[in-house]
């Protein structure tokens, strides 16, 4: 039961993760009042914050609002010229210096009719008769009550990305200068998001309903194979990078097919091993229930020798497969169809599915396999786009 318990937390974490955040978007205005507003300013570099812009060079790093009053509080000079690339960029273009800043920063206060700016933190709370500011980061503002959304820095990189690719490689029909372009790839991602949403919740509410007639028998083996082929075939793709002589035949452009192509197939020769297994085990029924003990001999042998020999045809294939439909479309010239591969994937993740359903005569053992392997699948897409 605690393991039922904990496989339906992190169903339920990563729902509201996926639901939350893809694809990402950020706040770029917030209003405080209809003539004065706080706008994002996107850092120059990744490991920067965004800056908050209230009025021209002056930039807010916490607010809070107290009875519909407005309260602020900018950053120093110094903090922003030891922190942000773009701010040291306006002090040399701009010739902003450390006297004008520090003129308008400080604390604010923003009502309905009037606005105070440059304010000590004593001043504030004699104006308005308070103890605590409440202040929070402008960013928690930004996402519970900004406007003007645009996508987050990882999906505009994203966009970024599949447009260099797609740039490079004849996507049918795909063309990345097409105003539609955004709008298309957009339309891909949320199509993915709500196909994994629903296969997700699917296997997150049926646990209730197979507890009432199953209980959980995990099946060690069965869940260690599982495991152990994320990591192997993980291994196997980094490898296949290392063995470059391939690579001199096929154009460079096409190694994120190549990466489609190997995700595809761990599916499928994942899917192959279980449903292999399925046939070796039912060799066992026709031993007698009175030798046990040979049955168990017999079966752990064998049972080695397959997991041997077909680790060895899994590691083969799934290096070899990839290559050679990445070669045959270089060779061809084209892309095909963005659609085509998400039509694959998910016949592939269904034939997956499927095999661990083939080998298990308890539905509630096959449910959790499936969610050990969508999840850790999930990981291994997420690793795959951020790197």
């Amino acid at each position: 039961m605690k393991k039922i318990i904990i496989i339906e937390i992190i169903l339920a974490l990563t729902i509201v993760y996926i639901i939350k955040n893809i694809p990402g978007y950020k706040n770029t205005v917030l209003i405080l009042r209809n003539d004065i507003k706080i706008e994002r300013e996107e850092a120059f570099e990744k490991d920067e914050k965004d800056l908050f812009m209230i009025k021209r060079y002056i930039y807010v790093k916490e607010i809070s609002n107290i009875n519909e009053i407005w309260i602020g509080k900018t950053y120093s000079y110094d903090e922003l010229k030891k922190t942000s690339l773009s701010f040291r960029w306006l002090i040399n273009e701009e010739r902003l210096s450390k006297e004008k800043y520090d003129k308008e920063s400080g604390y604010f206060i923003i009502d309905a009719n009037k606005e105070f700016y440059s304010l000590t933190e004593q001043e504030v709370k004699q104006k308005l008769n308070i103890n605590d500011l409440k202040l929070k980061s402008v960013e928690s503002y930004m996402k519970k009550y900004g406007k003007k959304p645009i996508f987050s820095d990882f999906y505009q990189n994203y966009l970024s990305t599949i447009k260099s690719v797609k740039g490079n490689l004849p996507f049918y029909k795909e063309n990345v200068d097409d105003e539609n372009f955004e709008k298309r790839e957009l339309n891909y991602t949320i199509l993915f998001k709500n196909i994994i949403l629903v296969i997700l919740i699917l296997n997150f509410c049926s646990y209730p309903y197979l507890l009432k007639k199953n209980k959980l028998k995990i099946d060690l083996e069965k869940l260690m194979l599982i495991i152990v082929f994320f990591f192997t075939d993980s291994i196997v793709l980094v490898l296949s990078f290392f063995f470059t002589k391939p690579w001199d035949y096929i154009n460079n452009n096409y190694i994120p097919i190549y990466v489609v192509f190997h995700i595809i197939f761990r599916n499928i020769t994942t899917a192959l091993y279980f449903v292999k297994i399925e046939k070796v085990l039912k060799n066992f029924d026709n031993i007698s229930q009175n030798d046990i003990l040979e049955k168990f001999k017999k079966k752990e042998t064998i049972m080695l020798e397959e997991i041997k020999k077909f680790l060895m045809i899994k590691v083969a294939l799934l290096y070899l497969a990839p290559l050679f439909f990445t070669v045959i479309l270089s060779v061809i010239g084209t892309a095909l169809m963005t659609i085509f591969y998400f039509f694959i994937f998910f016949i592939s993740l269904l034939y997956c599915f499927y095999s661990f359903i083939k080998i298990e005569d308890n539905p509630l053992n096959s449910t959790f396999y499936i969610s050990v392997y969508l999840l850790q699948y999930i990981l291994f897409i997420f690793i795959i786009l951020h790197f």
